[in-house]
């Protein structure tokens, strides 16, 4: 009955969202009349609101894989859209600011969603407008997370968490001994076959990390000889499986997998035990057909 309300929930959420973007155009539209994708979009846009910014609050406000966003900077700064400086706190770090030509392009933008929004305001009475007002407050609020919650942050791996990974692969192994030896061994291979991949720009891996410690994984790679990317590992800690890591987890693989050009994403057999199948459904994952129990999500 939770994961029936949680699912409905969600729709109609989603529901809200669509019918919000077909009286109101949004920023994530510029994405049919640009080459710019709708994530790109989204970091030019806070590096507007931001004024200036670094690559790393960047990646904690977005949830952007730190790799993938730093390829992103590099194609800005080469068309001439963002500018970067070093940062006199870190000398690793650079200062992140739009350029004469960044701000037209945004300024446009924003003008004419500015527009679009007074033109579907403007059949409203005061008294109508006062409701709608109060009521996106309402929204805004019970949206927001409370300020006491834990912030969780993905990131990109960094030395020792690929043996983690398969430390905790083994741990997630049910039965004996030779189960976990087995689930260490695969764990093992995946981190292998990843690291050793000839194009690494078409794996990606993701670590949730709260206050600081590590509470999950996931890890996307490039399914041999097809444009399928596949989901090769993916967990969350126990203790953390009911704050929504695993649904972030999800997207971003699909992100990524979207912003690589892959035309499906998958899951390996493996992961299709009793706690990950429901995730992957609950994120659109489903049966290629009636006789393949392989869980996957068309992209294109």
């Amino acid at each position: 009955m939770r994961r029936d309300s949680s699912e409905g929930l969600r729709d109609a959420v989603r529901r809200f969202q669509w019918f919000y973007t077909q009286h109101v155009w949004a920023p994530h539209e510029l994405v049919e009349q640009s080459a710019l994708s709708p994530t790109e979009w989204r970091v030019l846009f806070a590096v507007m609101h931001a004024g200036t910014t670094i690559a790393a609050e960047l990646s904690r406000t977005l949830q952007i894989n730190t790799g993938y966003l730093s390829r992103m900077l590099n194609e800005f700064e080469r068309s001439g859209l963002i500018r970067r400086t070093p940062f006199a706190g870190d000398a690793r770090s650079h200062r992140v600011s739009l350029t004469l030509a960044g701000e037209s392009a945004l300024a446009a933008t924003s003008t004419r969603m500015r527009n679009n929004v007074s033109m579907a305001l403007e059949s409203m009475t005061p008294d109508e407008s006062s409701k709608l007002v109060a009521s996106m407050e309402v929204v805004e609020k019970l949206l927001t997370l409370p300020l006491e919650t834990p912030c969780v942050r993905l990131r990109g791996p960094r030395p020792g968490d690929f043996g983690w990974i398969v430390e905790r692969e083994a741990e997630f192994a049910t039965g004996g001994p030779a189960a976990k030896q087995a689930r260490e061994m695969r764990a093992a291979k995946v981190v292998a076959d990843f690291l050793t991949a000839p194009d690494p720009t078409r794996n990606a891996c993701w670590i949730a990390e709260k206050e600081g410690v590590s509470v999950g994984a996931a890890l996307l790679i490039c399914a041999p000889a097809s444009a399928d990317a596949r989901i090769a590992i993916v967990f969350v800690d126990a203790d953390a499986e009911r704050k929504g890591i695993g649904h972030r987890l999800l997207e971003a693989c699909e992100e990524f997998a979207i912003e690589a050009g892959y035309e499906r994403l998958g899951c390996v057999p493996d992961l299709q035990h009793e706690l990950v199948e429901p995730l992957l459904r609950g994120c659109g994952f489903q049966e290629r057909n009636e006789t393949d129990a392989v869980l996957q999500k068309y992209l294109k």
